[in-house]
């Protein structure tokens, strides 16, 4: 029992702080929905500078967005391939199949390189991810209202 006294002391109490500054329970289940709307942006490695900047814009508390960026960070690499399949549907395009450690080799190899390879295959994911994002957003956003709204008093808004 101890262990998670020290949890909510150390971890969970400073956390819900840092989140909850400036946001009331709605503009913060927005900000979480959208930092993982952005953090499943289909080109590997800026998802931080595009939650960064929609922060800044948007006047939006940087430390929610980020800390749902990197949350939902594994769900870009998943979520690759159906953007690309709605993409392809969308677009009429047909590209050759790659496969998911295809992907992250060409990435780790060199970045630049990797993009000028995949042209096709990223503008082909970012408009499926162009598609889906507005009602992934609507839906991450109305679930996190009523969760957010039902546990405010135990742990975002003591």
């Amino acid at each position: 029992m101890k262990f998670f006294a020290i949890l909510k002391e150390k971890i969970l109490s400073p956390l819900s702080s840092l989140l909850k500054q400036g946001l009331s329970p709605k503009k913060l289940a927005m900000v979480i929905a959208l930092g993982v709307v952005l953090s499943i942006f289909p080109v590997l490695g800026t998802t931080t500078l595009i939650c960064s900047l929609a922060a800044l814009i948007f006047q939006l508390n940087i430390a929610a967005i980020q800390i749902a960026n990197y949350t939902a960070f594994p769900l870009q690499i998943v979520l690759f391939f159906p953007f690309l399949k709605l993409g392809e549907t969308i677009s009429g395009i047909s590209l050759d199949p790659i496969t998911k450690d295809q992907l992250i080799s060409i990435f780790q190899e060199n970045y630049f390189q990797a993009i000028s390879e995949l042209t096709w295959y990223l503008l082909v994911a970012c408009l499926g991810w162009s598609v889906a994002s507005f009602p992934i957003f609507i839906i991450l956003y109305l679930c996190l209202s009523v969760i957010i709204k039902k546990y405010k008093a135990t742990f975002f808004f003591e």
